[in-house]
Parts: C-alpha cells; structure tokens; sequence
C-alpha cells in the first residue's frame, strides 16, 4: 500500500494549501504557490479522462515522490483523482525550502 493510499502517519493533521498559506502568512496565492511547487519538483500534473466528456482529458496536481515528504494525495470519493494535502508540522520547511523568496 503507498503512501498515497495509506493517507497521513498517525496524528499528523493535513491541510489545503490554501489554509496553510494563509495562517503561515505567506503573502502567496494557492495558485502561485503551486505554479512554484511545480517548477521545484514538488508538485506533478496527472491527466485523467473527462467523467462528463467523452474524449477530453483533465489535469490535475499531484505530491511527487519528494513532495510526499510535505504532504498526501488524499484521494477523490468520486473520481479518479487526487488532491495535494499538507502536513502541518512541517509546512514551514516547504515554506522556507521552496516558497520562501530570495
């Protein structure tokens, strides 16, 4: 069983990028962050077929190998997807490792 599937370590709580950015008062939007997670190697795009259009893909972003250090891919109910979740305890590493500017 992965990583992915196993969900976070026991008592380690995970957030949206989008909380943690904003109580860790980053000044970054969830958007921008994740265009800078991508560029890093953080973060990775999947694609999957469209559910309601035949024929059509869909991207979305997944925690690589090194980004499963800061987080989980908690996976969707409906779909087969993925969504990037973060720990708490060690957002702030991600924030001064790849975030952080300067």
């Amino acid at each position: 069983m992965s990583q992915d599937e196993r969900g976070p370590p026991s008592g380690e709580r995970t957030h949206p990028i989008t909380i943690l950015l904003k109580r860790h008062d980053v000044g970054l939007s969830a958007a921008k962050a994740n265009k800078i997670l991508l560029a890093r190697g953080i973060l990775e795009e999947k694609t999957r077929p469209s559910e309601t259009e035949p024929g059509k893909v869909r991207t979305y972003k997944a925690l690589t190998d090194d980004g499963l250090r800061y987080g989980i891919n908690r996976p969707q109910q409906m779909i087969d997807e993925t969504t990037p979740r973060y720990y708490e305890d060690t957002f702030q590493e991600l924030v001064s490792k790849y975030l952080a500017e300067g």
